[in-house]
């Protein structure tokens, strides 16, 4: 009886429409031997490090307790802002939550039914410390390398993010991955994540990071064919966690909160923004909660602003009711941009320290990529799916998420899905045609 295994490779922020033969000719060849999923959506905000507790749970942010890239805090009487890509955040969380997340991830699951995970990650140190937020399987990254139980092996991955790192850390995933032959194993790829905030979205940059990962893509592919030829039913998902989109302008939300009269002093802990790129959460201390609902309508009322949901209206968007709490998606743009790429955002930032600085990285990250709120290709990730049964060729034009991922792999594992707010993407096999 042959083994199952699982690998998953995320190549962060890959949209969907830069998948094509001519720029990513080894991801094309696994579309047309696998499934495409042609309605995949990210989870709100579309940011990574709460889109990798996502994936690796299968729910979304209200069950599984990490809310976005960045949060604040209540320290004594005010707030604190915390930056959860930053390792030391890890501990922090749990300390204030008395816990890691509050649903398991699948190398938990695994772990428990015998198996062994692995993850090799070029991303932040929060988004690859909470794709297995207790450690039930083995790590590898620039800030810690460690094997089960958070054992730390004294190594750490010399890899940067960026096109460099992600070359390690894929040459030591295929490594890994020979070696231990796990139940289910994933590497996060930095590209074209990087690259896209860093330029314009198809300019000459971001087509080579999208070369880039169809080089490391095919490494990957490689080994997998050896492990099926070997013995193993391996089910082999490349995807994304989220889109991106342009920057139509920066917007510093909390100096603009406080020249508002709504912050009593700029650096103050009684309203904290919290940016998620493209979306923003504006905590409120309980000393300021009486401001919450003048707030609310002075920020709809603003040019940048495209939305903004009370904390109990956040609920439809898989994020916890909370009454000192208000979301905020910043504007999107129709438009195309000079390399005839649709998308475009405002992107919210905290605060610059004057007008010149604001006006400088307004110039700089103008053009490039963002991504956090739900505009139609920041909220777009990109999913293919290869052998595990799915049949060649096909595509799923039902919509799916980021969140079916872990009940998919579960699946093909024959482990249960209970406690998964997606499901398997088995379940909609009836909803795929041809390509």
């Amino acid at each position: 009886m042959s083994r199952p295994m699982v690998v998953t490779v995320i190549c962060d922020g890959m949209r969907p429409d830069f998948v094509t033969d001519a720029t990513t000719p080894t991801l094309m060849r696994l579309r047309r031997e696998g499934v495409w999923f042609d309605a995949h959506a990210g989870i709100f905000p579309s940011v990574t490090r709460a889109s990798s507790a996502s994936i690796a749970t299968g729910c979304r942010p209200a069950s599984h307790g990490l809310s976005g890239n960045c949060t604040a805090l209540p320290e004594g009487d005010g707030l604190v802002f915390h930056d959860v890509g930053k390792p030391e955040y890890h501990a922090a969380h749990r300390a204030h939550f008395g816990r890691w997340l509050a649903r398991p991830a699948l190398a938990e699951r695994v772990a428990r039914a015998g198996g062994a995970a692995l993850h090799v990650s070029n991303a932040s140190p929060g988004t690859a410390y909470f794709h297995d937020a207790e450690g039930h399987g083995a790590l590898f990254h620039r800030t810690l390398c460690h094997e089960p139980g958070r054992v730390d092996t004294g190594e750490r991955l010399a890899a940067p993010a960026g096109a460099e790192g992600d070359r390690v850390a894929a040459a030591r995933f295929v490594e890994e991955l020979l070696a231990r032959r796990p139940t289910t194993a994933t590497l996060w790829l930095s590209e074209p994540d990087k690259s896209m905030h860093a330029a314009p979205l198809g300019g000459p940059r971001h087509l080579a990071a999208m070369a880039l990962v169809d080089e490391l893509v095919g490494k990957v592919a490689g080994a997998v064919d050896r492990l099926r030829d070997a013995g193993s039913d391996v089910l082999f998902m490349i995807g994304s966690d989220h889109g991106h989109e342009a920057v139509s302008e920066v917007v510093p939300v909390e100096r603009r909160l406080f020249q508002a009269g709504f912050k009593r002093t700029l650096d103050g802990g009684d309203i904290v923004v919290a940016p998620q790129g493209s979306a923003a959460f504006v905590y409120f201390a309980p000393s300021a909660l009486d401001r919450r609902a003048e707030v609310a309508a002075w920020l709809a009322e603003q040019p940048w602003v495209g939305s903004v949901w009370r904390g109990e209206d956040l609920a439809p968007l898989g994020q916890s009711p909370n009454p000192a709490l208000l979301a905020v998606e910043m504007a999107k743009l129709d438009g195309v941009n000079a390399y005839g790429v649709p998308g475009f955002t405002a992107m919210a930032v905290r605060f610059s320290e004057d007008e010149e600085a604001e006006e400088d990285e307004d110039e700089r990250r103008r053009g490039c990529g963002t991504h956090g709120g739900r505009g139609p290709w920041e909220s777009r990730p990109t999913l293919i799916a290869t052998g595990g049964g799915f049949s060649a060729g096909a595509v799923v034009s039902e919509p799916t998420s980021i969140i079916d991922i872990a009940p998919t792999a579960l699946a093909h594992l024959g482990l249960s899905e209970d406690g998964c707010d997606g499901r398997s993407l088995r379940a909609v096999a009836g909803s795929t045609e041809r390509a």
